[in-house]
Parts: structure tokens; sequence; C-alpha cells
């Protein structure tokens, strides 16, 4: 897998080098600074190592709090003895130290502001009391100058780190400085491996065997990678490159955007002037969907109206034929009773009394009764002629009927004048116009009327 590299000299890629095949370690950074920034544990972390951490400055020891919230951050400064320690804070450096000439150098020839800020103190074996007897695979201090006082202070019995890494030159500068340090490591039973031009790496006698692994620098072999975040020169370059990438980038960005916006502004413009356009179709539509629903609304009503005169109708319709059934039935009744075939005649009289009455007072009644006895005698004349015993009951009849007898003379008197051809003794004459059998008839009638006359 590929490391990446947060310290400032690649203390790390050499650490990670030697201990890299335990999972989950222990490590104790005194001085530990930022939580990134040129940070020995980040690496480690992120691998899933935890440690405790000696940050005195207040503001880095915030950070680490913040950054690291399941490590244990010590706001204390480490020396041979527990007190107070004046401490030379250079803010947004990692050059703070409790070694007041150092910090005047600082403030003389680089220019750093300094300021005093008391501490804690205490000795590492205090401080580190509850590591005693675990575990701890590398221990790094980097105090600036003080890191003699902070060995003076610990118990190399107690607490056994694999690896110790210390800082070797006066800060801010190549000249070595680590003679007493150096001393106190090989008493405690520590070999010194490797020098990387900062920081002197010693291994417990008891761990001897990882000298190997930290006797190269780094190299291409470590698959390392550089994190862009360190203070050093090696970072530098990357860093400034890369804010020239990004600022080119943002500049061609910005010009993206200009440009977007541009056309996006035009995209409203014309959006807008589609969406004016759509509201004012809409508003057809919606008054004309208003206008069909109006319309729509007065057909249901002439519908509903109707309906109500259709179901009125239909009502009236079944009244007139439940009347009409229960009049047919009524009338059924009474056509079939006794009482309407006896007045049958008094009906039909009453149907016909109004031309009757009429035919009265024209006198139509009279001339048209005449014609038709007339025509009816005529008729049974004519036909008794044939018959000679229906003729001698007829003129016994009519006989009996002397105005009958007289109009049957008048009829056959009253149409012609002209005079008789026969002439038979005793009896009238016969009119010419009749014919042989109504003549016959006719002299049997007169005969048997002079006969009752003579009786």
């Amino acid at each position: 897998m590929t490391t990446t590299s947060y310290a400032q000299n690649f203390e790390d890629v050499i650490l990670w080098r030697a201990l890299g095949h335990i999972p989950k370690g222990t490590y104790v950074d005194v001085g530990a600074q930022h939580p990134v920034v040129d940070s020995v544990s980040k690496a480690f972390y992120e691998r899933g190592w935890r440690g405790v951490h000696v940050e005195p400055v207040p503001a880095y020891a915030a950070l680490l709090r913040q950054d690291r919230p399941d490590e244990t951050v010590l706001q204390v400064a480490l020396s041979d003895h527990a007190g107070v320690l004046d401490l030379n804070v250079i803010a947004g450096t990692g050059l703070s130290t409790g070694v007041k000439a150092y910090a005047n150098t600082h403030s003389s020839e680089h220019g750093f502001a300094t300021e005093v800020v008391q501490v804690p103190m205490l000795p590492m074996s205090t401080a580190l009391a509850s590591l005693n007897g675990q575990q701890v695979h590398w221990l790094k201090i980097d105090v600036e100058g003080f890191e003699e006082q902070v060995l003076r202070g610990w118990d190399s019995k107690a607490l056994r780190p694999w690896i110790i890494v210390i800082e070797a030159t006066i800060p801010l500068s190549e000249e070595l400085n680590y003679a007493g340090a150096d001393s106190l490591l090989i008493d405690a039973g520590y070999h010194f491996v490797y020098f990387d031009g900062l920081n002197r790496f010693y291994t417990a006698s008891e761990h001897a065997d990882l000298a190997d692994k930290l006797k190269l620098p780094p190299n291409v072999f470590d698959n390392a990678e550089l994190s862009g975040t360190a203070s050093s020169l090696w970072c530098r370059g990357l860093i400034s490159r890369h804010q020239q990438a990004q600022e080119t980038l943002m500049e061609g960005h910005q010009q993206a955007i200009a440009a977007l916006m541009e056309g996006h502004q035009e995209a409203q413009a014309t959006l807008m002037e589609e969406m004016a356009a759509l509201r004012e179709r809409i508003a057809d539509v919606e008054m004309q969907l208003h206008c069909a629903v109006s319309r729509e609304e007065q057909s249901q009503a002439r519908a509903a109206a109707f309906a109500e005169q259709a179901a009125q109708a239909e009502a009236r319709t079944a009244l007139v034929e439940t009347q009409l059934e229960v009049v047919r039935q009524q009338g059924e009744a009474i056509m079939s009773s006794t009482s309407w075939r006896i007045t049958a005649p008094l009906r039909l009289a009453g149907k016909f009394a109004p031309r009757l009455g009429s035919a009265i007072r024209d006198g139509r009644l009279t001339s048209g009764l005449k014609r038709r006895v007339k025509t009816l005698l005529r008729t049974t004349i004519k036909a008794l002629a044939h018959y000679p015993a229906l003729r001698r009951m007829a003129a016994g009849g009519v006989a009996l009927v002397p105005p009958l007898a007289q109009r049957l003379r008048a009829i056959a008197t009253t149409p012609s004048t002209a005079p008789l051809k026969n002439e038979v003794q005793g009896v009238h004459a016969l009119p010419a116009r009749l014919s042989p059998d109504a003549s016959v008839l006719f002299r049997q009638l007169m005969r048997q009327q002079e006969r009752m006359e003579g009786t």
C-alpha cells in the first residue's frame, strides 16, 4: 500500500518501513505541534494506530483534540522536574521553545515575534505513567533544544519504546546538538542506528532486529507519496505548483462560470418570455375551459329540466293511461249491463234527434217519408206480383186499411193524366205505366176495397 508522508523530513516513512507490519501500534509524540502539518503520527493514525500527544502550546493542543478526539493530548511541557515553564511561543510555527537563547535568535535573526506563556511542567516519568509496562512502538522528541531535559525526566526501565527518534540539531540550523541526549540513551540500553540530517534514530537493545529497517533513507521502494502539507522545502515547490494550477483552474472556472452566467441570463430571458407566452396560453385555455364548463353546466341544467319534464309527462301519461283503463273498464261494465241494452233505442234517437227536428222544421221529413213510402210500396207491389198467394193476402190487408188503399190509388193516378187504355166494367182503369203484375195486384186491391165499401 502507498504511504502518505506528512512529516517534514520523512520520519514517518522510515518508521513505517520498520513497524508497518504491526496492525495497531502505540506511539508517543512529544512536541506534536499540528495534527497534520509536519505530523509524524498522522500516517500511523490513518492506519489505525493510537497514542499520546504532548503539546504545551495552547493553540496546537486545541487542534490536536479537535482532530484526534479518540487520543490523549497532554497540554504540558516535559523536563527533569515538575514546575512551571516560561514557554516562548512563536505563533504559527513549530519553533516554540523553552530555551530563551533560541527564542532571542529567532527574533533577532529571523524576525519572529515571540510570546512568553507559562505552562505546567512535569517529568516524563510522571506525565506518561499510564503507559508504564505497555508496548510503546515509537517515541518522538522534538522540543526545540530541550530534548536533554526531557530525557532526564524519563524512567527508561518503566517505559521502553522500541524506537526513539530525537531531534539532533540546533533549531533552524545544521549545527549538531545531541551529545547529552545520546549519552542518556546509550546508558538506557539504546543503540544509535540512523541520522537523517535532522533526527537520530535509536533502537532498544531488545529490538535490535529493527536496525536494518532504519539504516536506509527514504527511497522508491518505500512506495510513499508527499501529502503536500509539510512546511519544509520538500513540499513548498509542490504546494506552489499546486496553488498555481489551482489558480489557473479557478480562473478557467471563473471564465466558464461567467460564460455560463451570461448564457444562463440569456436563457433565463428567453425562458421568461416563453413563460409569459405560456401563461397567456394557459389563461386562454382556462377561459375556454371555464366557458366550456359553463356551457356544460347549462346543458346539464337543461338536460335536468328536460328530464324533469319528461318524468312529469311520463307521470301524466301513466295517470291518463290509468284513468283510461278505469274508464274502459267502467265502459265495458256499462255496455255489458242490461240497462245499456234497453236504452240503446233512446241513445240512437238522441243521436238523430237534432237532425230529425231540423228535417221536421224544413219539411224534409214529410217529403222524404213520402218518397220512401212510395218507393217501398212500389217495391212491394212489384214483389207481390210474382206470388199470387201473397197478392191476395196483401190485398186483404190493404182493404183493412182505407188510408193505405187511398194512398195506393194516389200512387197509381198521380204521376200520369193520360186516358185509360182499357175499361173494365165496375173496376177503375189502371194507369198505363204499371207493369202487368202490378196491374193485376192493383185490380185485386181495388176489388177488395169495393167489396168492403159495399158491405
